[in-house]
């Protein structure tokens, strides 16, 4: 952000020259037809598919854990709620096969 912030400081323009680089985006935009997406856009939407892709995990392997043995333990599903993308792929891979909820997390 203090990066973001810097670069940001460094292009300030005079008051014309802002209106003009504004316009000159907008009718990219429209030539293009696409919006121009600044790097803190696209550093944002970065970050948000990969929240999207941990919440599908979340939910594909607590859909995978209650089927094959029951309601989870509230303790488990706040160790799958809090826990990051490595994690849910390894603790998805065992349940796969695990004879158990124990065997899923207990090399965890």
């Amino acid at each position: 952000m203090n990066l973001y912030a810097f670069i940001d400081w460094l292009l300030v323009l005079p008051e014309a020259l802002e209106t003009a680089y504004l316009e000159d985006i907008e009718q990219l935009e429209e030539e293009t037809k696409m919006r121009y997406v600044t790097s803190a856009e696209r550093i944002g939407i970065r970050k948000g598919i990969e929240l999207g892709r941990q919440e599908s995990q979340r939910e594909l392997l607590e859909h995978l854990l209650v089927a094959r043995f029951g309601p989870l333990p509230g303790s488990l599903a706040v160790r799958v709620a809090g826990a990051e993308s490595a994690q849910l792929s390894a603790w998805f891979e065992r349940a796969l096969t695990a004879d158990s909820l124990d065997a899923v997390f207990a090399a965890a």
